[in-house]
């Protein structure tokens, strides 16, 4: 049977609505996840489109899928919508060009501002007066935003401001006063700034403190440290689009909204996290952490004992200095390591959950998988190097 003799084979038993769209990152991937959410609430079958679909090869799946409706992402496109293409469609669109609007569509859109400024009150937190931003190569309207409000909040604390113009980055970041505080258009291009820092035996973050946006773990995860990254709430995204769509199909005559979508969360990781601790009992206790994590064991008990002082009040005062628990540290000393393991050996999993100091290898697993969205096999298969996968 054809490919589109099986889509009109499902269309004769379900309500179709094509989603234009891409899930090779993992953005878009969440935004289909919050789409599929609501299809299963209203009994929707999503076929995803790709996104670089011509103007024939829409045509082509209306005729094929004869769909209730469809969600555009717009996200990576210019100008303006293709309303024309869809005809009486019923359309929505996500991240559509606020200067170029649907006179006849409802639209989604990231407010990218809100998203830089959350990551600009984390990199200026740290006090540098130098700040810079890595934009996209191409024109696009979300990272003129971003670059925008960044330069704004650090303008307001007094901070001088580049804008990396797309000539060699090592160059650039080697001319910029150190240290410094760099925001990326997203983790892919921090991941650049992060090579780049390398390059030039630049320290991270005392040096240089980057952040990105997306959250993506693959990438943020793989830098050595972390990169910190703001998550836009992609998810939400997704499932407010589609319910765009259901009102538009129930309501053809409603004009078109623009509805808007922020950040959830900021990760912070060890890109941004330089500790200055004045307590000298939290200190102690950190490079304490830091030399015995791996030990089986190392407990709560062991730190506090370190810091000479109440296990109650110990707690207290290192999450006050810190940010977060005893307990979290020592797990995010442990993750480290195992991430540092599985890139540059070729040691079992269960040998390198060892090695990290867990007795139980499926909690570690499942810890593992929490923060990276990978298993330390897929993980390890993206991150080894070649000297780890050769031996």
């Amino acid at each position: 049977m054809t490919a589109g003799g099986c889509n009109i084979w499902y269309n004769t038993r379900m309500n179709v609505v094509l989603f234009f769209q891409s899930t090779m990152r993992k953005s878009w991937r969440e935004k289909l996840a919050g789409a599929f959410r609501f299809a299963r609430e209203r009994g929707w079958l999503i076929q995803v489109i790709e996104r670089s679909a011509t103007p024939a090869a829409i045509r082509n799946a209306l005729r094929t899928w004869r769909p209730l409706g469809c969600m555009v992402d717009r996200a990576h496109s210019c100008g303006m919508p293709p309303d024309g293409v869809f005809g009486d469609m019923p359309v929505a669109y996500l991240d559509q060009d606020p200067s170029h609007p649907s006179p006849k569509h409802s639209c989604v859109l990231h407010d990218s501002a809100a998203t830089a400024r959350l990551a600009a009150k984390e990199l200026l937190n740290l006090g540098y007066k130098s700040c810079g931003f890595v934009g996209m190569p191409q024109p696009r309207f979300w990272s003129r935003e971003r670059a925008d409000a960044y330069r704004e909040e650090a303008v307001k604390a007094g901070c001088t401001f580049s804008e990396f113009a797309g000539e060699d980055i090592v160059s650039w970041l080697s001319t910029l006063p150190k240290p410094c505080a760099v925001l990326a258009v997203n983790d892919y291009a921090a991941q650049q700034v992060h090579h780049a820092a390398q390059t030039l035996g630049l320290e991270i973050p005392d040096d240089i403190a980057i952040a990105g946006i997306d959250n993506d773990e693959l990438y943020c995860e793989a830098m050595k440290p972390g990169l910190t990254s703001v998550a836009p709430d992609f998810e939400e995204a997704g499932y407010r689009l589609a319910s765009l769509l259901a009102d538009q199909i129930e309501n053809p005559e409603k004009p078109p909204v623009l509805v808007k979508y922020g950040p959830s969360k900021l990760v912070r990781r060890g890109s941004t996290r330089k500790i200055v601790v004045a307590d000298v009992r939290v200190r102690r206790a950190l490079e304490f952490i830091r030399r015995n994590a791996c030990s089986r064991s190392l407990g709560v008990n062991d730190v506090t004992k370190e810091m000479n002082c109440s296990r109650r009040l110990a707690t207290l005062r290192f999450r006050e200095a810190v940010g977060h628990s005893i307990v979290d540290e020592i797990h995010d000393v442990r993750f480290q390591y195992a991430c540092k393991l599985l890139a540059e050996t070729d040691l079992a999993t269960s040998v390198v959950v060892s090695e990290c100091g867990y007795d139980s290898e499926s909690f570690f697993k499942k810890y593992f998988k929490q923060r990276t969205g990978l298993s330390m096999k897929d993980w390890r298969a993206t991150t080894s190097t070649p000297a780890a996968t050769s031996r």
